[in-house]
Order: C-alpha cells, then structure tokens, then sequence
C-alpha cells in the first residue's frame, strides 16, 4: 500500500481553490460511473447497493463536477468514495475520512474492507485518512463533502453537539461558498429512531442552519414510500431500499 494514500496522522494540505474544472457534461459523467460499477476489486456488497443507491443521478443531484477536490465523510467500506472518484475523474481528488472508531468497529471490518479497495493502487485518486472530525486536516480546500447515512448516529447518540462536531468540521472544510451533500434515513418523531437507526428530516435541517449552512434543495431521489418508517434499516427486504432524503446545502457566505 502506498503509504502516501493511506494517512493514520493528520496531513497538511495545499490545495488550490480554483474552480476550473475539466468538464460539467453529465454524459461524461454517467459514463465514468457506469464504467467504474463494472470494475473489479470493488466491494462484494456494492453491486446489492447499487440499485437503491443510485449513484448517475445521486452524483448529479449534487452537482459534482470532474476535477472537483470533495471529501467524504465517515466513508466506511468506501462505496461513495469509489464512486466519487469516477465522478471526479482523473484530475480530481477524493478524501475519504473515517473517524477513529472504524478502527474497531465490528472488529475493524469496514477500514479492512476500505484497504482492499485500494489495494495496488487501484483508486489512484482517492486518499484514505482515519482521522476524527474536529482534526480534519482540511481549510476552505474542498469543493464538495458528502455525508452519507450517518448523520443519525452521530445524532442519536450524543445529540447535536455530536452532529454540530462533524458539520463545523466541514463547514471549515469547504471552500467558500462549497457545498455539502447530505443523505440519511427517514425517521419519524413518534418511533424509536435510536433504534431504528434514523432520524427526521427536520432535525437535519436545523442542525444544517445550526451549523451555518443554507439550503439549496433536498430530492426523494432514494425515497421508498412502501418503507412506513417503523423497521430498523437493517430489517429483512429493508436494507438498502429505506426511505431515504438527500439534502444539498452551501456554506454561508460571512
């Protein structure tokens, strides 16, 4: 493994904040993405993901361009960082952050499963660093930073200065005026969203607002209206078709 790719300690980055991107034509962009799902060496549970994650119009939806540097936070096995780096293309940069608990949680499975993805380089432009939100090595460098499906956790176990801890990490993050890419599942006040591993869409926009963001739009791109929201998202016939809400938001303006 090539140790430039895999960073455990924190890393000082130069990045450039220009915006000229190689291209912004979403043909160039499917095509890459659905070249990239054919590849080998990716996960053995990617290909169950694909159709509920839907990742041509998702990587659209958030306006993702190639030559884009973006951040993906709390990356797990790395799915979305596989993608990313075919939306990018090339000439762009894909960091792919996982905080320190991924080194023990259930045994280390989803930082084992990221290594293999980038064995032998495989994802050339994709860096891999286990670091915790608050230590991102990162200041107004990346275009667009993506959190995917774990917003919920961060909630649900230690409340909003949880979230707030992640997205003010971002925030700090993005360059002026970047943009961040949630995505969770759906929860309802009335259930146990602990649990069930989800949570409401209202108290991801406010702790957006909380945070120093505004809303851009939101999308029912992932949505399942047969989930009535009362199962875990791990239940049977469930898991990877939750109702699910993405939101794109930007970093406010001083």
């Amino acid at each position: 493994m090539n140790k430039q790719r895999i960073a455990i300690v924190m890393i000082v980055l130069n990045v450039a904040t220009g915006n000229c991107f190689a291209d912004g034509n979403d043909e160039a962009l499917a095509a890459r993405i659905e070249k990239q799902l054919q590849s080998t060496g990716r996960d053995q549970y990617d290909a169950v993901k694909d159709p509920g994650r839907k990742p041509v119009a998702f990587m659209q939806f958030s306006g993702v361009k190639a030559g884009m540097t973006v951040l993906d936070v709390v990356a797990g096995a790395g799915y979305n960082a596989e993608i990313l780096s075919a939306a990018v293309g090339p000439y762009g940069i894909v960091y792919a952050q996982n905080p320190h608990l991924i080194l023990r949680l259930i045994g280390g499975a989803h930082h084992k499963a990221m290594l293999r993805r980038l064995k032998d380089d495989r994802l050339r432009n994709v860096r891999y660093m286990v670091v915790d939100p608050e230590d991102m090595p990162f200041h107004e460098a990346i275009d667009i930073a993506f959190w995917g499906f774990n917003i919920h956790d961060a909630y649900n176990s230690k409340g909003e200065t949880e979230a707030l801890l992640f997205l003010h990490g971002m925030k700090r993050a993005l360059k002026p005026n970047g943009i961040l890419v949630v995505s969770d599942h759906v929860g309802d006040a009335v259930n146990d969203n602990a649990e069930l591993h989800r949570i409401e869409t209202r108290i991801i926009l406010e702790m957006l607002e909380k945070a120093g963001f505004m809303l851009e739009a939101t999308s029912d791109l992932l949505a399942n209206p047969n989930d009535d929201h009362t199962q875990s998202i791990y239940a049977d016939r469930l898991r990877y078709h939750t109702d699910r809400i993405i939101v794109r938001a930007r970093k406010a303006s001083l």
